[in-house]
């Protein structure tokens, strides 16, 4: 068990993708039984000598299906430290949570509506919350492979932890929502889920795009073993920070 965390540094794409044989929590198509499945994966690390290094991080996802609606909720935590001479510096600090309601106007369209709260210290984002409906359809829907794209609408609001002039303290605005997420089942024992959305804002926040992508595979008893891979952008970042932040972890975890 550990973890890599690649600060302001591009992943290619291509390379998460051929990863992607990994594995994922579940299976491709959600339970309608109107019962919470999910899963847990925690992983870090541990290094002392002249200096320590430690790394914590955790994930979790829940959802809950009928034939008519259904509610997911998600959680990322990515911690890290660095202490030289007595002197602890941070090198990660990330808290993300949120969560997304489906209704079905069809049994291949969707309305929807979510929302997200983040903080991530080192690039300088103190806050954010973010809210959008719109809609979606279905595109795949089969035993194996469930294949979804969506579009809406929304607004965010970031603050900034520190700020040198001219930079804004805060940026706050109306932006639109284009993604599209799928869940691919490999074996009765492992799958692979992964999530695109880009949001294009007004002039005064710019545009933002996320890529998520969680794998694992089932040992025994529910137990999973688990990597995840996730890059962020964002086209007009604070005090001139990095477009880019990629973050790699391995760990463990539960399904339930």
């Amino acid at each position: 068990m550990f973890q890599i965390k690649l600060r302001q540094r591009s992943l290619h794409l291509t390379t998460i993708f051929l990863c992607s044989t990994l594995s994922h929590f579940a299976g491709a198509q959600t339970l309608q039984d109107n019962q919470w499945h999910g899963g847990i994966a925690i992983g870090g690390s541990y290094a002392s000598s002249n200096n320590v290094a430690q790394t914590f991080n955790l994930s979790a996802n829940g959802t809950k299906a009928t034939q008519e609606d259904k509610l997911g909720l998600y959680s990322v935590v990515n911690y890290g430290s660095n202490t030289v001479n007595k002197v602890k510096t941070n090198t990660a600090q990330l808290l993300r949570i949120g969560g997304r309601y489906d209704y079905n106007m069809s049994a291949n369209s969707f309305f929807f509506g979510g929302s997200e709260l983040e903080t991530n210290k080192i690039q300088n984002i103190d806050s954010r919350y973010s809210f959008n409906t719109g809609a979606g359809f279905k595109l795949i829907k089969t035993e194996d492979t469930s294949f979804d794209v969506f579009t809406g609408l929304g607004y965010s609001n970031t603050r900034f932890g520190t700020t040198i002039p001219p930079s804004p303290d805060s940026k706050k605005g109306v932006e639109f929502l284009f993604g599209e997420e799928s869940t691919h089942k490999l074996s009765s024992t492992s799958s692979v889920k992964q999530r695109w959305a880009i949001y294009p804002g007004s002039s005064d926040i710019g545009t933002r795009s996320t890529f998520d992508i969680s794998l694992a595979t089932v040992v025994a008893n529910g137990w999973t073993l688990n990597a995840s891979a996730a890059v962020s952008y964002t086209s007009k970042p604070s005090n001139n920070f990095k477009r880019t932040n990629s973050l790699v972890t391995f760990g463990f975890g539960y399904k339930y």
